[in-house]
């Protein structure tokens, strides 16, 4: 009954959270929707609230996600999110249960690259009758030195409780910070650019969450962020393309 429930081998990869729970990394949970390399902070919590918009061309629609995190330790997190509430009602509406975890590597020979690795699963229970599923992915991440640049890919596999179908898809990221131009520019808007990051990621394929998403991450030291995204769908002539705003803080 269990593994048609999980649908073949992603059962038991939920049993590595066992594995992971003892491990004891840094903490912006997501660039925008792709998990990001970061973790909640030992102790910590964090809640963020998402709202994608259109209003436009006959296919509106506001969708909201809302993540919730508890960091473990510094390089584990736990994480109850909701997906895809809104209207019009979502066929992917899901609550889920996960957990997230990332290692540095080389921490003493490339101090600078903050080379890691990341993985993390999610238990979504699809809230339109279409049962529970399990979304797994790994990552990797380095930061350029000269530039400050973040980089991430990973491979994602999901279900169709919450990605609409099952699918297996790359996972990408770009961060930007903007520190160096504030410091140039000084003053208050310097301090505000400081805190202040371009980013784009990427969900491959032709699944709900099939999107290129550029925007910009205002991220400041009392634990207070703020994201102004704009998804491109990667299947044309969808529509489904819409503006997104994030708030969310570090308690």
């Amino acid at each position: 009954m269990l593994g048609a429930l999980f649908r073949g081998w992603r059962g038991p990869a939920l049993l590595l959270l066992l594995l992971l729970l003892p491990l004891a990394a840094q903490a912006q949970q997501t660039i925008i929707n792709v998990p990001s390399i970061e973790q909640t902070k030992d102790g910590k919590f964090f809640y963020l609230h998402e709202s994608q918009v259109r209003a436009w061309d006959g296919n509106s629609y506001w969708l909201t996600t809302n993540f919730f995190t508890y960091g473990v330790t510094d390089r584990f997190e736990l994480a109850l999110t909701t997906y895809n509430l809104g209207t019009p009602r979502k066929a992917n509406q899901a609550v889920g249960l996960g957990w997230k975890t990332a290692q540095p590597l080389w921490e003493k020979s490339l101090p600078k690259w903050e080379i890691k690795l990341g993985a993390g699963q999610m238990l979504p229970l699809n809230l339109r009758g279409q049962g529970v599923g399990l979304w797994s992915y790994a990552q990797a991440s380095f930061r350029l030195p000269a530039t400050g640049t973040r980089l991430m890919g990973g491979i994602s596999n999901a279900p169709r409780e919450l990605f609409g179908k099952d699918t297996t898809h790359f996972i990408g990221s770009i961060e930007q910070p903007l520190t160096g131009l504030g410091r140039a520019v000084g003053g208050p808007f310097g301090a505000f650019l400081e805190d202040t990051a371009i980013v784009a990621e990427w969900f491959s394929g032709g699944h709900e969450f099939g999107d290129f998403v550029p925007g910009v991450n205002w991220h400041n030291k009392d634990g207070w962020v703020v994201i102004l995204g704009y998804k491109f769908s990667n299947t044309p002539g969808s529509r489904g393309d819409g503006a997104i705003i994030e708030i969310g803080k570090t308690f």
